[in-house]
């Protein structure tokens, strides 16, 4: 690989492996081939038992092969790749990917504008319709996603995993290491917005993805566990005590609709949502040092974060979608919950 200074800004490139084998290999070819330079690739490898390892050694030996005794996660993984990488300008990039060309000055552009934190590709999913590339989408108060809430394409409330970039002497570490997979992108995002960052989409930096080819092979109570429990963890750690009271409605509801709907529907692992609760309950000790960590960054108030958000709590447009949504934006209008409009 080519070092600093030899045309431009050294890019770190951070690539998490499990059991990937597949995908792998089609994902570094795109990388490799792409003109930008100096650039590193960095493979972290979490304890992979299939031929990951074989086709790096063979096929890339310009990539640098970060193996780890155990599965670390996709949180610890990343921070993992981001200590080692040399770059100031950092990528993560899911394995189950290929990028476009101008994949990274298309980021790198945007990351250079004052005030911004991280920046995300125009990320292309596997199955997902084209229409629901003409808007981007926010969050709600309570960390689901909601589509279609952007005309500006540059406008993000999150810069996706599957492929974002940031500097690694203003982020560090990106993510909790306890928080092992899902909702480690958001929680990335939300800090730094606390830190009164912006966070932006690159509409030229084209990513293809898969979706899931790792994280579709972790048990369904495992998948429910972290999606339910780190997003809960994300509402106690970052938002003010004020907001956090002017949520417990939304919560409480929340928590007893998705317990029904997994008894009745069972789309979601019922033992995995309560033993999301259960941590939270038995860790406030993790919980409060956290919070006690992030609010020291906070420059900005929740407002100027919540006005990025959506006051929705429903998909679609049926009538219980309808009806839903405006029983939640008139509690916020009532209650002082900014929200995008």
């Amino acid at each position: 690989m080519t070092r600093p200074g030899d045309n431009g800004q050294l890019v770190s490139i951070v690539i998490v492996n499990y059991n990937g084998a597949e995908v792998l290999q089609p994902c570094l070819q795109s990388v490799l081939a792409q003109p930008y330079r100096p650039m590193e690739v960095l493979v972290v490898d979490n304890g992979s038992t299939d031929a990951s390892r074989e086709i790096v050694e063979r096929s890339f030996p310009a990539v640098h092969w970060l193996p780890q005794g155990s599965n670390l996660g996709f949180a610890e993984g990343n921070n993992v790749g981001v200590r080692a990488a040399m770059g100031d300008a950092v990528v993560l990039l899911n394995n189950d990917t290929e990028v476009e060309a101008g994949w990274i000055p298309g980021m790198l552009d945007i990351l250079r504008m004052p005030g911004v934190g991280a920046v995300t590709s125009r990320v292309v999913t596997d199955g997902v319709p084209a229409e629901f590339y003409a808007m981007n989408g926010s969050v709600n108060y309570l960390g689901y996603n909601i589509m279609r809430v952007f005309d500006d394409l540059s406008r993000v409330f999150f810069a996706g995993g599957a492929s974002v970039m940031f500097r690694k002497s203003v982020v560090g570490d990106p993510f909790p290491k306890e928080y092992f997979l899902y909702q480690e992108d958001l929680f990335l995002s939300w800090r730094l917005r606390l830190a009164g960052c912006d966070v932006r989409m690159a509409q030229d930096s084209v990513v293809h993805h898969r979706g899931s080819a790792t994280t579709k092979k972790q048990p369904g109570r495992v998948v429910t566990f972290y999606q339910e429990r780190n997003r809960v963890l994300n509402c106690l750690i970052l938002y003010s005590p004020g907001t956090l009271l002017k949520l417990i409605p939304h919560g409480l509801a929340d928590a007893l609709a998705k317990v029904v709907l997994s008894i009745v529907g069972g789309r979601k692992s019922l033992r995995g949502i309560l033993e999301a609760y259960l941590w939270c309950v038995s860790n406030p000790g993790w919980i409060l040092t956290q919070r006690h960590h992030w609010q020291r960054t906070r420059r900005v108030p929740d407002r100027a974060i919540l006005q990025w958000m959506s006051s929705d709590i429903a998909q679609g447009n049926g009538w219980s979608s309808r009806l839903l949504n405006t029983c939640a934006r008139a509690y916020a209008r009532v209650v002082g919950l900014p929200f995008y409009d």
